[in-house]
């Protein structure tokens, strides 16, 4: 028996049209660079038909499942600009070396939206992923086989627009599937009518995550134009669940009218974007108020969730638009600042000066704060001066009335300076501490308002314990790292041979004994080498197989040594070592202290630590949310080691110290 490439019926053996549909059995591949029709995946379990469409990143094709018996759609990862197909083999290749890094990257990025969309198979209203797999040298996703067409297939067939109830329809299926997606802490980043699915049947489903992102990560710009809200042209742009409301909003607005939203950017400058019911009278004001809220270009403007958007929707509860809800806040502050200013004229100096005290202890007063930041590994000072930059922006949007001077400086150099600084009183308000000995701890102010504003630490990696780790308080760590081991594969010589990086010594030398340090000492005298600061080094050289090190190293390995060293983990205990550990000047002023531990606190917030942490991989953020992030972000080598951290133990300030002199022990 043959099976239709098209329909997917099973006919006579031999037929040369297929008796249902009529489809031709030799009929070829749309394109030069599809698969054939009737190639296998999976061991035989997946027979290719023909394909669907194809965009810049991939191809879908209808296939058959023949282990469950249906048809199902595969979506193949083939980036056309920078790959190409081997001849007679249908393996996918780069066009050359220099593409190589990129296309494992977006495969890696592949997988995770295969990962992602698996989580939600039991909702009714996002498309199912079955299985998604890597072969011929890319990657694939099996998905349900949508019968219908695309929401701007349908509106077009609709004449342009939808009708009042299809569109609020479309849009409540939407939020329904965003509400699970949003628990998740994950955002979409492109709803349009092009990813929005009309079943047949229809059933609504959204699909295509392929630009989803966890909330509070930094953020690429990954967006379609009309549809996106201003926060999402901006890499430091705040994205979250109300990014994805902007969208349903602006598609909404699209089927009710069948025009196009104004862009949001342009919108930011001068905002001519119509109301709907004044493009159609026949639209009622409040589905209209609805749509112009959820596509609000402040953020605070925005529907706060999905459910809030789906009642205004549905019309359990009066919206105003966007211009009406502002006067009506503006009104009501100006009758709380009545209220206060008459409260405080009657209750006399008393109750002025508790109030002015309460109002100086809840916000931040003008100050200067001079920030030390060192720069190590393969950071240049301007590359972590530009790194505090970005961590620090949203903060200093946020208190205007504090302005920030940053520093940075060569490793080498860093230390000396603070010393000098500590001898002259000239320490910065807001400094890195790591590494630093005993003597500065008088230098150092205990981290009280910090803590307070931290409020739950079980929202961090070890600091539920954190008096029992720093006792004195004086010392705030934004991100910790795990020990792993560097090996080489494609080693030609120093099998067996092992460097050790400086800040693990004790870790090693407490997981393997003090032979292993000796032996690496012996190394790297007979290679005329500073054992505490060529370990890395002789590593990449090739002198030596397996480098003893931590999770701060393999951001750089991979650039000077992609895809030639694997990672494992070492046997025994892990023990976490904190790292970036920061802390607040003692002689600063009242002022100047409570901005620097504001600061501090704001440095372990979400987006802070994305860009610490996910984006320039300085460490695993001590975030739990953006722990998590940093493991979908990096799924190869460093999930397994991500995952060991419940198993781990942290090393605090005595164990710091201890590792400090270990290093002295061994120079």
């Amino acid at each position: 028996m043959a099976r239709c490439y098209h329909c997917m019926q099973e006919y006579q053996e031999g037929a040369n049209f297929c008796p249902y549909c009529g489809y031709s059995r030799k009929a070829k591949a749309h394109d030069l660079y599809y698969m054939e029709p009737g190639t296998m995946l999976s061991d035989g379990r997946y027979m290719i038909g023909e394909s669907v469409n194809a965009g810049g990143f991939g191809i879908v094709y209808k296939a058959w499942d023949n282990t469950f018996g249906k048809m199902v759609a595969i979506k193949e990862y083939y980036p056309g600009s920078i790959v190409t197909r081997t001849p007679g083999t249908m393996e996918v290749r780069s066009y050359s070396e220099k593409n190589i890094e990129e296309f494992e990257k977006g495969k890696t990025r592949f997988l995770n939206e295969a990962r992602k969309m698996a989580r939600f198979n039991d909702h009714p209203n996002i498309v199912d992923v079955y299985d998604f797999f890597e072969e011929k040298n890319t990657a694939y996703m099996v998905m349900e086989y949508m019968d219908g067409m695309t929401y701007k297939e349908y509106i077009a067939e609709q004449g342009g627009k939808v009708s009042q109830a299809m569109a609020v329809g479309v849009a409540l299926a939407v939020l329904d599937a965003l509400r699970e997606v949003h628990k998740e802490k994950i955002v979409h980043r492109d709803i349009n009518p092009n990813n929005i699915f009309i079943f047949h049947n229809g059933v609504v489903k959204l699909f295509d995550f392929g630009a989803a992102r966890f909330e509070a990560t930094e953020m690429s710009t990954v967006l379609t134009p009309h549809y996106a809200p201003p926060e999402q042209y901006s890499t430091n742009g705040i994205q979250g669940p109300q990014t994805d409301i902007y969208a349903v909003g602006a598609t909404t607005y699209f089927a009710l009218t069948g025009v196009k939203p104004e862009e949001s950017t342009d919108r930011v400058q001068k905002d001519h974007l119509a109301a709907p019911h004044k493009l159609d009278s026949s639209i009622p004001k409040s589905l209209s108020n609805a749509v112009m809220r959820a596509m609000a270009l402040k953020l605070e403007l925005r529907f706060q969730n999905t459910e809030q958007f789906r009642d205004a929707l549905m019309s359990k509860k009066k919206v105003l638009d966007v211009e009406e809800e502002l006067r009506r806040r503006r009104k009501l502050r100006l009758v709380q600042i009545t209220g206060i200013l008459m409260l405080l004229a009657g209750a006399g100096g008393f109750f002025f000066h508790r109030y002015q005290k309460q109002t100086e202890e809840a916000t931040l007063q003008p100050t200067t704060l001079r920030i030390w930041v060192r720069a190590d590994g393969n950071d240049t000072p301007a590359d972590a001066r530009a790194r505090m930059e970005a961590m620090a922006e949203d903060f200093l949007e946020a208190y205007p009335q504090v302005s920030v001077e940053i520093e940075a400086f060569e490793a080498d150099e860093y230390e000396e300076r603070l010393r000098e600084a500590s001898e002259t009183g000239g320490m910065p308000e807001l400094f890195e501490s790591s590494g630093l000995g005993a003597g500065y701890a008088d230098q150092m102010e205990p981290l009280e308002t910090a803590l307070a504003m931290m409020g739950d630490r079980g929202q961090y990696w070890f600091l539920e314990e954190y008096e029992g780790l720093f006792p004195e308080k004086k010392q705030m760590p934004l991100c910790f790292q795990l020990p792993v081991i560097y090996v080489r594969t494609n080693m030609e010589g120093g099998a067996g041979k092992q460097s050790v990086r400086a800040e693990d010594f004790l870790i090693y030398q407490e997981l393997m004994g003090e032979e292993c340090m000796k032996a690496y000492q012996q190394l790297a005298n007979e290679e005329g080498k500073n054992m505490q600061t060529d370990a890395y080094q002789l590593f990449v050289e090739g002198t030596v197989e397996s480098y003893l090190s931590d999770t701060g190293d393999y951001q750089q390995l991979t650039e000077e040594l992609p895809a030639q060293f694997r990672v494992e983990l070492p046997e025994g205990k892990l023990r976490a070592r904190f790292d970036q550990l920061w802390s607040v000047s003692a002689a600063s002023d009242k002022y100047q202290k409570k901005a620097a531990q504001w600061m501090l606190c704001y440095l372990l917030s979400g987006n802070a630590q994305s860009i610490l942490g996910v984006r320039e991989l300085e460490g695993i953020p001590m975030n739990r949310d953006m722990c998590e992030v940093f493991a979908d972000v990096y799924q190869s080598d460093l999930a397994s080691v991500v995952g060991e951290i419940p198993k781990a133990q942290a090393g605090g300030s005595e164990w710091l110290e201890e590792n400090r002199a270990c290093q002295e022990s061994w120079e």
